[in-house]
């Protein structure tokens, strides 16, 4: 199957939680997840790439920063504002499939100071970093669960999901 039409299937699974418009294939904290439907379960493993990128943040100074900004609560106009760039990590193949589960090495790494990091479930070509969102925005509270991973929108053609492990320590960046 080419990998437009993995991309398509993989997207359009629908998850056994039974939640309206549930996705089969997401990632979190926890890893890259898998629960398909059993009518639409794939017959063998299939492989998909995880990209996971170094999330560096720092304080935006008045000065001209980097094009990538992210407010820490869009509602609020003094939220602080933090600058980021991203680093290849690393860009594992995974299977998934066809029993349910968490692909073995896909959890996210952990977050340090001011340091987090973006994971991308794909297919197909390289996720590269000019495909990455200009526009994270950090929480406002974290969670034990999960440890505050938060999905995101990748809009590069094949990718499937995304989730920002945000910093643990901004107050100091």
């Amino acid at each position: 199957m080419d990998t437009g039409k993995l991309a398509r299937y993989l997207a359009g699974l629908k998850s056994t939680s039974g939640s309206y418009g549930s996705k089969a294939l997401t990632i979190d904290g926890d890893g890259l997840n898998f629960r398909p439907e059993q009518t639409e379960r794939p017959c063998g493993a299939v492989e998909v790439r995880l990209s996971r990128f170094w999330v560096d943040m720092t304080r935006k100074s008045d000065a001209a920063g980097p094009p990538r900004t992210s407010p820490t609560a869009p509602t609020s106009p003094t939220a602080p504002t933090y600058e980021f760039r991203y680093t290849l990590m690393d860009r594992p193949s995974l299977s998934v499939g066809p029993q349910d589960g968490i692909a073995e090495g896909s959890v996210p790494p952990d977050s340090t100071g001011c340091r987090g990091s973006l994971s991308v479930v794909h297919v197909g070509h390289d996720i590269t970093i000019d495909e990455l969102p200009d526009d994270l925005q950090m929480p406002t509270s974290f969670t034990a669960a999960g440890r505050g991973a938060m999905d995101v929108k990748v809009e590069a053609e094949g990718s499937l999901a995304a989730t920002f492990v945000p910093p643990s320590g901004t107050s100091f960046c």
